[in-house]
């Protein structure tokens, strides 16, 4: 870039090879006039600058009308000098200035050369420049201005490819991304995540990592657990985080598939190439003149350093900053919800037509009427179950709502809940990044002593509800959207043994959805037995010795829920 403005400063428009006459016919009458007064007289009527080497000799005698161009050509077949116009000024020469160079070209090649001049129309057909690609020269003959032009040139090129070739060290601050690799512990695991010097290397070539060491894309960034203060720690699935970072071997499966989310947001993630192609990538390095670049992290100033030719750091600067994005920030909204299979059963008729502000309803007086405090005729906050049933419509009711959706199922899950026939087990809140893994997690962890040879291990067993939720900001003509990849474990520790051990039920699911900003998703699909246990006794007589079992009842109760999950994602502006 430096050679090209330095050489636009020395021909100025020497694009314009043609001399700008002013007008199509020349007349002139002479009579012993000095040549160079009559060339002179030339460059004054057609407002041409005109340089006349004293060198120049000779009278003119004659009447002439022709073309301004003619008429030069004629004056130098005729007296034997040579003109060069090099885009500001037509300089005539003699026959004896003219001048020959051989320029030996140290690291542009003379495709360059040959190509810089004829961009800038510095070469003349009637003065031919040589070239020769083995010997890298470049041969010049003619006027002095002309091979004068053609050395600046060539040696302007030389040396700019020579600053662009040497070896520079640029320090490139990073703002949203880590510059460094983090390594955390999740659930005994160890997970690296990648920084961006790992991944610049990686593009290059240079120390990339192996695929067995590289995790998987469910486990690459994530944000601490939350643990909801209303979670039940009794259920739950055994092992709630296996298979995170794909080195679990107990088989547990990876939320999120290999062709899912890249590590970073912007429209620019970047992903470990194949050892194949950072070999060709390095060897492409060599073969443009230079080596594959240094790069290393600075973890005190979180920067990115690269060594590497001058003329590449424009490149590299580029896809720094395309993974160097402001991630958005979202929330993350999980309410856990257990209904009866009875109360399931006893809503009866319930057809519904809703948008986000608007609700039908029908039914025909045994459902229980919506109480969202939004709602224009919602049940009163304070009336009592009866009350409630009293106000349940019995027929086609508009119900206008200010909200989103999800409000209509709270709004039922909260009727409920005054009969005991649904209660929300937790509902936890995290807010986490823009493609960034977010993980809830509510556990019951015991550990089992495992005998050994020698010694003696303790394995941990873990029970409980493991939501791992992925959000992607989606922004598709002015509307945006979010996918989220979801993970959920779910199982409770049984009382069925196996040795000396509980038996866990365990239950998966594993789903992606697209929503648009404001709305919910709600998952189910499967039942959750619970056994309550009691004892009906006599106070006093029934603690007496052996007849104390006349006046106690022990009674065991068992219900079987429903388990929904709503997962209400919104955009958080900052």
């Amino acid at each position: 870039m430096a050679a090209s403005i330095a050489v636009l400063s020395l021909v100025g428009s020497a694009a314009a090879a043609v001399i700008p006459w002013q007008s199509q016919k020349f007349e002139y009458v002479a009579d012993r006039k000095d040549v160079k007064d009559v060339l002179r007289d030339l460059g004054a009527s057609q407002h041409v600058m005109t340089w006349i080497s004293p060198q120049v000799e000779g009278s003119v005698t004659g009447n002439f009308n022709e073309t301004p161009q003619r008429f030069l050509d004629r004056m130098a077949a005729t007296f034997g000098f040579a003109w060069y116009y090099d885009g500001a000024v037509l300089r005539v020469t003699g026959a004896n200035e003219a001048q020959s160079a051989t320029i030996a070209l140290q690291r542009a090649s003379t495709a360059q050369v040959k190509r810089t001049l004829t961009r800038l129309g510095v070469t003349d057909p009637r003065f031919p420049v040589l070239y020769d690609d083995e010997t890298g020269s470049v041969v010049v003959s003619g006027p002095p201005r002309l091979v004068e032009l053609v050395q600046d040139i060539a040696r302007l090129i030389d040396r700019g490819r020579e600053d662009a070739n040497r070896t520079v060290v640029r320090t490139f601050p990073l703002r949203y991304a880590w510059a460094t690799d983090h390594t955390m512990v999740v659930d005994g695991q160890s997970i690296t995540i990648r920084g961006v010097a790992s991944i610049l290397n990686s593009m290059y070539g240079n120390n990339a990592p192996s695929t067995e060491n590289t995790p998987q894309r469910g486990s690459d960034r994530r944000v601490d657990s939350v643990a909801p203060g209303e979670a039940n720690a009794g259920r739950g699935g055994t092992r709630a985080l296996s298979g995170l970072g794909g080195n679990d071997r107990s088989g547990g499966k990876a939320p999120l598939p290999p062709g899912g989310i890249g590590q970073y947001a912007g429209g620019g993630s970047v992903a470990p190439l194949p050892s194949g192609e950072g070999r060709s990538r390095t060897d492409a390095f060599q073969e443009d003149g230079g080596s594959a670049p240094i790069i290393h992290a600075d973890p005190r100033s979180n920067s990115v350093l690269v060594r590497d030719r001058a003329d590449r750091m424009a490149a590299h600067q580029s896809l720094i900053e395309s993974l160097d994005t402001r991630p958005a920030v979202l929330e993350i909204s999980a309410n856990i919800i257990e209904i009866s299979e009875s109360a399931l059963e006893d809503l009866g008729v319930d057809w519904r037509l809703h948008n986000s502000h608007v609700d039908m309803q029908t039914g025909y007086g045994t459902n229980t009427q919506l109480s969202n405090p939004g709602s224009l005729d919602a049940v009163s906050t304070t009336a009592n179950a009866a009350a409630a049933i009293a106000a349940t419509p019995t027929g086609g009711v508009l119900t206008a709502v200010i909200g989103g959706a999800s409000r209509y199922l709270m709004a039922r899950i909260s009727a409920l809940q005054q009969t005991n026939q649904a209660h929300i087990t937790a509902s936890p809140k995290v807010a986490t990044l823009d493609n960034t893994e977010a993980i809830m997690d509510s556990k019951q962890n015991f550990y089992v002593p495992v005998a050994g040879y020698q010694s003696a291990d303790l394995y941990s067993i873990s029970a409980g509800v493991s939501l791992r939720v992925l959000p992607m900001v989606v922004t598709d003509g002015g509307v945006s959207r979010i996918r989220m990849n979801i993970h959920i474990e779910d199982g409770q520790i049984t009382s069925q043994m196996v040795g000396n051990l509980p038996v866990v039920n365990k239950s998966e699911i594993n789903t992606q959805a697209l929503i648009n900003e404001g709305e919910s998703l709600l998952i189910a699909g499967y039942s959750v037995d619970q056994q309550t246990k009691g004892v009906d006794a006599v106070p006093g007589l029934s603690k007496i010795p052996l007849l104390g079992a006349l006046f106690r009842h022990d009674q065991t109760t068992g219900q079987r829920f429903q388990r929904l999950f709503l997962l209400t994602p919104r955009v958080v502006a900052l």
